[in-house]
């Protein structure tokens, strides 16, 4: 089997296989859990995607988080749909954001603020997971 981009080939024929999801929650929905889940998209092995939940869930996504991306190839990843709270999510892996979710691995980000430092220390995190995934996954 050849990977043609993000998807499994035998051949010129895609082959249907399980898609795994990873959810990233952060309090609002907004604006980490966002980015999180756009960054890991963008470099998503074979089988998995990623979206994203809140808490409490804002009414609308971050301005912040769309100006971060604006112009970079994560842009298209960045999903604008009004956050969604965790009970609409499920997934195979769970990453709590700066907040406690029962049964999620956790993240504290270094970063306080959702701006450049936050963004890549998502970006890293999330490539690092992409990376961990695909070395676990048949």
């Amino acid at each position: 089997m050849e990977e043609n981009g993000r998807f499994a080939m035998k051949g010129s024929i895609p082959v249907t296989e399980t898609v795994n999801t990873v959810v990233f929650i952060c309090p609002h929905g907004a604006g980490m859990s966002r980015l999180a889940a756009a960054f890991f998209n963008e470099v998503a092995p074979v089988g998995w995607q990623a979206t994203s939940a809140g808490l409490e869930p804002a009414e609308a996504v971050s301005a912040v988080a769309v100006a971060l991306v604006a112009g970079s190839p994560t842009e298209t990843y960045l999903d604008h749909a009004r956050p969604r709270p965790m009970a609409q999510a499920t997934g195979t892996r769970t990453i709590a954001i700066n907040c406690t979710v029962s049964g999620a691995d956790r993240w504290d980000l270094a970063a306080n603020t959702l701006g450049e430092a936050m963004s890549n220390e998502l970006r890293s995190r999330a490539a690092h997971l992409a990376k961990e995934l695909a070395d676990v996954c048949p």
